[in-house]
């Protein structure tokens, strides 16, 4: 059962949504995030990758550059998992860890030409599910989505 809604709390005039409005909002953000997995499902599957795999290829291939420490925090894993499925990537091929730097025991991650090659069928397939989507929204819906969603991950 949802909590009931705080009235006592300071009113703030830059938010205009309602608590309803908001959690709406945050449902539907999830069921998107849900619904582009789904996509990505039976490419993942031809791919042979593991749903853990498909997560750190997928987040390496958008956000190249990232050092494993801060990747691995940004996903969530533990340290154990997330050493495995790297060391797993990286002796299939599909990942490169540059040292960073001055720092030698600090590694930027990149895809490989493999990684890039295994990951791209995914990358179809979410690209056309957003496409679909944003082309029912409209250029308007689209600009004031991608600010949402900017703003979200700073």
């Amino acid at each position: 059962m949802a909590q009931s809604v705080n009235l006592t709390r300071p009113f703030d005039p830059r938010l205009f949504l309602t608590d309803q409005e908001l959690d709406r909002g945050a449902g539907l953000l999830i069921s998107g995030a849900d619904e582009l997995m789904r996509a990505a499902e039976s490419a993942r599957k031809k791919a042979g990758l593991s749903k853990s795999e498909m997560q750190i290829l997928m987040a390496i291939r958008y956000r190249p550059g990232l050092t494993v420490s801060q990747l691995r925090g940004q996903l969530g894993m533990t340290v154990p998992t997330f050493a495995r499925i790297i060391g797993q990537l990286d002796t299939r091929g599909l990942i490169e860890r540059a040292r960073e730097g001055s720092d030698g025991r600090r590694r930027k991650l990149t895809l490989s030409e493999a990684g890039t090659t295994l990951t791209t069928p995914i990358t179809i397939e979410l690209r056309e599910r957003l496409r679909v989507a944003f082309r029912a929204c409209g250029p308007e819906a689209v600009a004031g989505a991608r600010f949402l969603l900017e703003a979200l991950v700073k």
